[in-house]
């Protein structure tokens, strides 16, 4: 997903994901965020939620989240998320904002 996201590649030599202008790329990524709360969240909702949460993946900045697995969302409260960022910090950070805002709103 990231590779499609970017249009970057892994450099297997230095161990880093690099993007097609030479910068860097970090991400954390789940298949396995549940919650039972989540159950009650459309697909729509969380590209809404992300998006007025500032937490969305975006193109021009190369960061952000994206949502994935979003089929067990009803049944299970289950989804997947990769969260860029232009440091593993940043990345992680956009997943526990990405949570905080899930939980809040569902909560």
């Amino acid at each position: 997903m990231l590779q499609f996201l970017t249009d970057g590649q892994y450099d297997y030599e230095e161990g880093v994901y690099k993007m097609p202008n030479g910068q860097t790329r970090y991400y954390f990524t789940t298949d396995g965020l549940q919650n039972e709360a989540y159950k009650t969240l459309t697909p729509e909702d969380l590209i809404d939620l992300a998006i007025c949460n500032q937490v969305h993946f975006d193109g021009t900045t190369q960061d952000g989240v994206m949502f994935h697995l979003i089929g067990a969302l009803s049944e299970h409260g289950k989804l997947g998320v990769l969260s860029v960022g232009n440091s593993p910090e940043q990345a992680l950070e956009f997943y526990h904002r990405t949570v905080d805002v899930l939980d809040r709103e569902t909560g």
